[in-house]
């Protein structure tokens, strides 16, 4: 807006309901999350160079690969049970399989591709 500019939509007041703010604080820890989605896409894109070094006849950087994606695989899913609080809480989330929940799916993911990394 330039000085002799009038403000065409006069200024919002938010107010919310018995004062109570209009959102509510995440209860996550932003560390925990953040460590977890960036270890896990780590541990997902050092097994597809894995692949590709295997694919292309370099077994030296196929194993790096490999070790890099099982660390970032198993400090993703300690990052997890962190966040979540009580390890038990880790179980639980395999107890129920929801394609809507991100949370769910993620636990999934990390349920099948830890033993799968461990494994190659």
């Amino acid at each position: 807006m330039t000085r002799g500019e009038a403000r065409m939509v006069p200024k919002v007041e938010t107010t919310s309901y018995y004062g109570r703010p209009i959102i509510k604080a995440p209860t996550w820890a932003a560390t925990d999350i953040a460590g977890y989605v960036f270890l896990g896409g780590l541990a997902g894109a050092s097994s597809l160079l894995a692949a590709g070094a295997e694919a292309t006849g370099r077994p030296a950087l196929a194993r790096v690969g490999k070790v890099a994606a099982l660390g970032g695989i198993s400090l993703s899913a300690a990052a997890l049970v962190h966040d979540l609080g009580r390890p038990e809480r880790f179980g639980n989330m395999l107890r129920v399989f929801k394609p809507t929940s991100p949370m769910s799916m993620g636990s999934w993911l990390l349920a099948a591709y830890g033993p799968a990394a461990g494994l190659a």
